[in-house]
């Protein structure tokens, strides 16, 4: 074979191994991942340590109903946030009804968090170092909402106790009575129209302010836009509620709220490594 030959046949080579390389990478890319359980918020289905492949397919099914579904906490950078696993409670459309005991989606009963979020009331110009020691303490900042007084926010009893830890013994934080404890919302999908009022906004606030880009502020229970009262919005996006096993390592809808779309990863279905053998080669359900 002579010199031009073997370089046409070299770069046959070389072009055929780049295009196994860039197909293997697209296909990891877009329609399925690796992943390493770091957590045991889903105890009962993945363990941690598992190593696990998720299909990042989108479809109708993708997230899809009582599956376990890989996201991104939907307030952090969508490149450098920690993914959370949780089951897929809550599609677009659904009612969820929330009581002091749990949570009822269609006729599935899913237990109330181990440490539920109570409604706590602080004086609002202790404001700023209330919010450094939340940060410091990674604590989120959940249904935020102040009037001229004084902000509420919900807490885990156990949050409250390191918060007071950090705050001068004359600063009270005073637990209320949440009237709310008990009602039903609808998980919101592209398209939909919401009239909101004092309870679904507390729901609604946060994935409404990142559709307009925070352009919504709520005051005393009310959506105001550009100075005046809005009275209905309608979603762009398609949003589901995620519950984990009942863990106390769980963060979810409970801790974040709505996950829109843009922020799953896709649902977890095979595991393909465990330190319990019986789990390898298994489907995840």
């Amino acid at each position: 074979m002579n010199r031009t030959g073997k370089m046409r046949r070299s770069l046959s080579c070389a072009g055929s191994l780049l295009l196994i390389v860039l197909t293997a990478a697209g296909l990891r890319f877009f329609c399925a991942g690796s992943y390493r359980i770091s957590t045991s918020s889903m105890s009962e289905a993945v363990q941690k340590g598992d190593f696990v492949l998720a299909n990042k397919v989108r479809s109708a099914t993708n997230p899809g109903r009582n599956r376990i579904v890989l996201f991104r906490p939907p307030s952090g950078d969508a490149a450098a946030s920690t993914l959370l696993l949780s089951r897929c409670a809550g599609m677009p459309g659904d009612t969820v009804y929330i009581t002091a005991g749990g949570f009822r989606v269609g006729r599935r009963w899913f237990p109330n968090v181990p440490a539920p979020l109570r409604l706590f009331r602080i004086r609002k110009d202790v404001r700023a170092p209330l919010l450094d020691i939340l940060k410091q303490l990674e604590i989120p900042c959940r249904n935020v909402s102040e009037d001229m007084q004084s902000l509420t926010l919900r807490l885990t009893d156990e949050e409250e106790r390191m918060i007071r830890e950090n705050l001068p013994s004359i600063v009270k934080m005073e637990l209320l009575a949440d009237e709310s404890a008990s009602y039903a919302f609808v998980v919101p999908f592209d398209g939909y129209v919401c009239h909101p009022d004092s309870i679904s906004l507390k729901l609604y606030r946060d994935a409404i302010r990142r559709e307009t880009d925070g352009k919504v502020s709520v005051h005393d229970g009310k959506l105001w836009m550009d100075g005046r009262e809005v009275t209905t919005f309608l979603f762009r996006q398609n949003y589901y509620w995620m519950l984990s096993d009942g863990s106390d390592e769980a963060v979810d809808s409970r801790h974040l709220g709505l996950i829109p779309e843009s922020s799953t990863v896709g649902n977890v279905w095979f595991c393909w490594f465990s330190n319990d053998r019986k789990r390898m080669f298994k489907r995840i359900r």
